[in-house]
């Protein structure tokens, strides 16, 4: 039988990627966006995660059409660079508004449509929700929030059969680049470094991977009966993040300061 697969985030990048594979798959995919259009096989919905009844009605759409939901992908999400001292208020907010409160929001309206179908909810974070990377915190935190929030969910929705999955992509080639806010002009005082910075980001970003690779992997999570909870992808991401993990802060820290601070 076909799931009911729902995709916030759905018009592009790895959102776009993952609807056309479980399309292809012949699942029933509703992509949720502010921008997208209907595609063949794919259906779109306007919903902005940032209004809490824009999600409630995306997902109540569907319900009232396939009668239920089997999968979710909370993809929706953006970056800010610049530094902490110089990011406004508006700047930090929304950052946290959508990347984090957009998930939390999701996840609370569907979630009762997953315990009904023992279905999953896979979530895009990030490398940086565990290696906070420098004229990027306010994007490495709400990811770290992200990822805390949905491995808490996790154990408390395991009873009703349901699956929670964080995956943390590194660099890919999307539109994500381009999309980043930035204001480093604002930090004079830190000279040329934070500039330096947010073109190496961009640059990594743009000789980054495919996609498809993240919508892979997404799509094989859907298949898997008890995926892991939390899941990066490619030889590289996942010996630095052995190495966060195993190495003392002061060193790894140290590190990533001489990568994106110097």
């Amino acid at each position: 039988m076909s799931n009911v697969v729902v995709v916030s985030g759905g018009s592009s990048g790895i959102g776009a990627a993952t609807c056309e594979l479980f399309s292809k798959r012949g699942d029933i995919v509703y992509d949720l966006s502010r921008t997208g259009k209907d595609r063949q096989g794919i259906r779109h919905l306007y919903c902005d995660v940032k209004d809490p009844e824009a999600v409630r009605e995306a997902i109540q759409t569907v319900l009232s059409n396939e009668k239920r939901i089997d999968i979710c992908v909370s993809n929706a999400g953006y970056g800010i660079a610049g530094t902490v001292e110089c990011t406004s208020d508006e700047l930090a907010i929304n950052q946290m508004d959508v990347n984090f409160h957009g998930t939390e929001r999701l996840a609370r309206a569907v979630l009762p449509a997953l315990k009904e179908s023992r279905g999953k909810f896979i979530a895009v974070s990030s490398v940086a929700g565990t290696i906070p990377i420098p004229f990027q915190a306010y994007y490495s935190a709400s990811k770290a929030a992200m990822q805390s929030l949905l491995l808490a969910m996790a154990n408390e929705v395991r009873p009703f059969g349901v699956s929670v999955v964080c995956i943390q992509p590194g660099d890919l080639s999307t539109g994500f680049t381009d999309k980043r806010v930035s204001n480093p002009d604002e930090a004079s005082d830190y000279g040329e470094t934070v500039h330096r910075s947010i073109r190496k980001m961009a640059d990594d970003e743009r000789k980054g991977g495919s996609p498809l690779i993240v919508a892979k992997r997404i799509v094989k999570i859907a298949a898997q009966q008890n995926p892991k909870p939390l899941q990066s992808l490619g030889w590289f991401y996942k010996t630095a993040l052995t190495l966060w993990k195993l190495l003392p802060i002061r060193i790894t820290n140290y590190v990533v300061g001489k990568l994106y601070a110097s």
